[in-house]
């Protein structure tokens, strides 16, 4: 009878498992929910009743799901921290952490606002590097598809033009019209071969297997390179900085903040210097000249960074620091994006011109020849 109650116990559970793991969330939605709970938990309000309040006044259906199915969880007497490990899709590991240090002090609002305030730096950090890549990037599809368009519908037409007048064509016209001609004898294959590009892309960042090669590949990436890199400094000083200011210990604050990059390259590398720190070697030693990598400089941590935890080893006041080189490489980011946006737009633009003057090019230069033949 017991095992049979068991049976179904463990059926529940998996259908409530089930149900939990469709829940997803935007950045914005959970900013404004842990924001709301930290302000209702500040003025004494019980957590489940703070919860409460949230889910009857959020419109945001995602929302709703999530706060049910956390009250849910309270009610079967689990605790903050273990409801949200439940969802490891919307609170990472650097939230669990702080979640449960802060559990144990009764001053469970601090660690929602600590999160809150982590939650937006990434929010921040993420903004500005789209912002940086979203013009480029929309000048290139619209000129490529312009391209692609007059490739396939105009081309053809000046081609029959050109027929008709039996004019010798120049090298640069008859290149074109041979490029055009390939692009419609094969466009079926040419689209279904960026299908499977864009297919074998998510999938080759998906895998866990190979996801560390995609991240080290787009830390390496010329022009943007140093923007991601600063990006994932930023958070991971942040992220150090408020481990540690909350006193936890180096090496598992290491370990958490490399988990919260979102950068398998990065996280392994951090993983093999906090494995070596547990061994008694300096921590600014490994970040700088990186004993993995047979004591060659290592490019993932500048040296500022390394200074800075090099003076933290001799004063152990690194939690000031570390916010302060934050601070400094945000700006920096700032700095750069201006600079990506100032220096692309030209090229663009150049390359955009470029390619329309060959093609103007291309049709007219025949034109010329039909004086001689007329």
């Amino acid at each position: 009878m017991n095992n049979f109650l068991e049976k179904i116990k463990l059926l529940f559970e998996k259908l409530k498992w089930k149900k939990t793991s469709t829940i997803k969330i935007s950045s914005k939605d959970k900013i404004n929910l842990l924001e709301q709970l930290s302000n209702l938990l500040q003025s004494w309000i019980p957590l489940i009743n703070s919860l409460k309040i949230i889910m009857y006044q959020t419109k945001n259906k995602k929302v709703k799901e999530l706060l049910t199915s956390i009250i849910e969880w309270l009610n079967t007497w689990n605790n903050l921290h273990d409801c949200f490990q439940k969802f490891p899709w919307i609170f990472w590991i650097f939230d669990l952490s702080i979640i449960e240090m802060w559990e144990v002090t009764w001053k469970l609002w601090d660690s929602i606002e600590t999160i809150k305030l982590k939650e937006e730096k990434a929010k921040e950090l993420r903004t500005k590097i789209i912002w940086a890549l979203i013009y480029p990037m929309v000048i290139i599809t619209l000129s490529i598809g312009m391209i692609w368009v007059f490739m396939i519908f105009v081309i053809p037409k000046i081609e029959q033009m050109y027929k008709d007048s039996k004019v010798n064509l120049p090298s640069l016209t008859q290149h074109v019209l041979d490029t055009s001609k390939f692009l419609q004898e094969n466009i079926i294959m040419i689209i279904f071969l960026i299908i499977i590009l864009i297919f074998w892309i998510i999938v080759f960042k998906s895998n866990p297997r190979t996801k560390i090669y995609w991240d080290k590949m787009i830390i390496s990436i010329p022009i943007f390179w140093p923007l991601i890199k600063k990006k994932i400094l930023a958070l991971f000083t942040s992220s150090l900085w408020i481990l540690l200011k909350n006193w936890v210990i180096i090496n598992s604050s290491l370990d958490i903040s490399s988990r919260a990059l979102e950068n398998d390259y990065y996280e392994k590398e951090l993983k093999e210097i906090t494995s070596r720190v547990s061994k008694w070697i300096e921590l600014s030693v490994l970040m700088w000249i990186n004993e993995i990598q047979s004591w060659k400089e290592n490019f993932l941590f500048p040296i500022e960074l390394a200074s800075v935890v090099k003076i933290w080893e001799e004063t152990w006041n690194l939690a000031w620091l570390l916010i302060k080189i934050s601070i400094k490489m945000n700006k920096e980011i700032d700095d750069i994006v201006k600079n990506i946006q100032t220096a692309i737009e030209p090229l663009v633009i150049v390359w955009v011109g470029w390619i329309i003057w060959t093609l103007i090019m291309a049709i007219m230069l025949p034109f010329f020849n039909m004086v001689n033949v007329i």
